[in-house]
């Protein structure tokens, strides 16, 4: 997927505490000055808002969004953050 914003769509796979979980709709979005930024799915909800449509609390929410980061990394499909640049 690429538009305007939303750079990449991703689903995760892991597992949490022996549970298997499957995150589908993670959002990379590009920022205005340069880089990305990854984002839980979201949902519209009867108001018209956005809605996240998973919480997750940061020790997991962080090396998650890092984790997928990476692997568009990996794939040439996004440049690493520049504190990761040598």
């Amino acid at each position: 997927m690429d538009s305007k914003v939303l750079f990449a769509l991703v689903d995760v796979d892991m597992e949490v505490v022996g549970v298997q979980l499957t995150i589908a709709g993670i959002q990379v979005r590009r920022l205005p000055k340069g880089g990305n930024s990854v984002h839980s799915p979201t949902y519209k909800a009867a108001d018209g808002t956005w809605k996240p449509a998973i919480l997750l609390p940061d020790e997991v929410r962080a090396p998650l969004a890092d984790t997928v980061l990476a692997f568009l990394v990996e794939e040439g499909l996004a440049v690493p953050k520049r504190d990761d640049i040598p």
